[in-house]
């Protein structure tokens, strides 16, 4: 009786401490619902002209969020907005670039205005404060200010409170290891400029045969115009205090300077080459006032998260979930008007939140834990959704077991386009928080889709640190699990050319389909993911 004891009480230990497995996921028929069709839906409707590249807080991005939602109620889940919503209301303050952007020369009687932005001067928005300024103008040659070299364009110069105006590039050479190329570099001559405290400082684009600042900045344009964002309270209605602004960075094309250069019967080109020989030849233009106007329009927007639920089967696991997310805005329309669709980002991981809210919703079996299906706005302006759901989370951080967010998984990157295999997924994260979830992706992979698992970008030492550039960070920062499912980059990344005809359904539905496994696997599994 003893022994027998003993083995029923072994027994018993062994039982109580086993982990049961999930049913297996390639068996259940949410994982059967997850193809092509359903996905190419969702997408060839997100990513259209008329969503007008989802630009959070903008027309797009509203008609987005209502279709989220509208997929959300006809699932059945469960609302986890705002007062029985499925919509997690916020406030961003947008910074964007106003109307009334100007460059005005003055030379005597005789007052020239400039206003083509792009053409005629560029400045990049992110950073840009609004500003007035006008003052007299001092040319400094090539703005070289190097002691190694005993060269200087700023001897005998008095450029303090004054609009310094540089020429880009630096003097022609023949020489091999030229000493003066990182002159070449615009930022490198700004700072020089800094140490005279100008008023601001103008740099000369498309002289001596070079492309013109209008062919220089045609293709970017859009990207430097595009608006900055941050997160804001309702209350914060009026514009934000101005931060100290360094004196403003301002390219001008040669008609710009050729006017400022009137008086003098010279033209840039004809300065830059008498710069050839090294000497220095700076002079201040008298006889010469230019005026600039940068126009920064600041406002205070309503944007949402949409978030739902599946509640998990088991009384007590219920109140556990596991989070899907994906981010449903891109950068909508550039100043060319161009519309930014952004089929990959991150129509993709939209639609793939999409379709497995459906396929959890139709499997006919819940998994014990709850499912939380979230898509997120304003990620291209800093993952401000993601930060602010994590702020505010609607279901507590505490109990959230994994993060499992999906960006950019339609196309196929250069690597494996010569490699000849779509069947890839990039895995980020998955190992940094607990090698367990790493464990459950490896197995789950195996015996669903067997996708090859390319760790590469999960290095800590990545220079595209694509660890910190998506959604699934802000729930790490709270100790999260995360996985991140990334295809890489390619040529149409956050180019207006991010369309959804250029999406590889096939490959994207395998990706869904083993995130829904890892997924399954989660909502059933008993013991807890050990942190690493």
């Amino acid at each position: 009786m003893h022994l027998r004891a003993i083995f029923l009480f072994l027994l018993f230990l062994l039982l109580a401490s086993h982990t049961p497995t999930a049913p297996p996921a390639v068996e259940q028929p949410g994982y059967q619902l997850i193809q092509p069709a359903i996905l190419g839906a969702h997408l060839r409707f997100l990513s259209s002209d008329e969503l007008e590249g989802r630009e959070t807080a903008k027309r797009g991005q509203k008609i987005a969020a209502r279709y989220i939602a509208a997929q959300f109620e006809r699932l059945g889940l469960k609302p986890l907005g705002d007062s029985g919503t499925y919509f997690q209301k916020f406030f961003v303050r947008e910074r964007r670039l106003g109307p009334n952007s100007e460059l005005v020369v003055k030379v005597g009687n005789r007052t020239t205005r400039f206003d083509r932005l792009f053409e005629d001067f560029v400045f990049a928005v992110r950073g840009a404060q609004a500003t007035k300024l006008s003052g007299s103008v001092v040319f400094c040659g090539y703005g070289i200010r190097d002691k190694t070299l005993s060269y200087s364009d700023y001897d005998g110069i008095a450029a303090q409170g004054k609009i310094v105006l540089l020429l880009s590039g630096t003097p022609k050479t023949e020489r091999q290891n030229e000493p003066l190329e990182r002159w070449n570099d615009a930022y490198t001559k700004y700072l020089a400029a800094l140490e005279a405290k100008p008023l601001a400082v103008f740099m000369i684009v498309g002289h001596s045969a070079t492309p013109s600042l209008k062919e220089q900045f045609e293709s970017r344009k859009d990207q430097l115009a595009m608006s900055t964002m941050s997160l804001a309270s309702p209350a914060q209605t009026a514009p934000s205090e101005p931060r100290p602004a360094n004196p403003p960075l301002v390219l001008i094309s040669t008609d710009v300077a050729n006017a400022m250069l009137a008086p003098y019967q010279k033209t840039v080109d004809e300065l830059a080459a008498a710069l050839e020989d090294r000497k220095p030849k700076s002079f201040e233009l008298k006889q010469v006032t230019a005026s600039l106007t940068i126009d920064i329009v600041e406002e205070i927007l309503p944007t949402e998260n949409i978030c739902a639920m599946l509640e998990g089967s088991d009384s007590t696991l219920k109140h556990e979930a596991i989070v899907y997310s994906a981010h449903y805005d891109h950068v909508g329309v550039g100043i060319s008007g161009k519309v930014f669709n952004g089929a990959d980002d991150d129509g993709s991981g939209t639609a793939a939140v999409l379709a497995l809210a459906e396929a959890f919703a139709k499997n006919g079996t819940r998994p014990p834990r709850s499912i939380i299906f979230l898509t997120v706005a304003g990620e291209e302006k800093g993952l401000l959704g993601s930060k602010f759901y994590t702020d505010f989370p609607k279901f507590p951080l505490k109990q959230t077991i994994a993060n499992l967010n999906i960006d950019m998984i339609g196309r196929v990157d250069e690597k494996y386009e010569k490699l000849g295999n779509p069947n890839y997924v990039y895995v980020i994260g998955s190992d940094k928080i607990s090698k367990d979830l790493d464990s459950v992706l490896q197995e789950q992979n195996r015996a669903s889709v067997n996708l090859t698992l390319d760790y590469r970008y999960n290095d800590d030492n990545d220079p595209n640190r694509f660890y910190y550039r998506s959604d699934h960070y802000n729930f790490a920062k709270h100790g999260i699990p995360v996985i991140f499912f990334f295809n890489g980059t390619h040529a149409d990344y956050h180019e207006p050319t991010d369309d959804f005809e250029k999406i590889h359904l096939e490959k994207m539905s395998k990706i869904v389909r083993l995130v829904f496994a890892v997924g399954w696997e989660l909502g059933h599994r008993r013991a807890p993911l050990r942190r690493s």
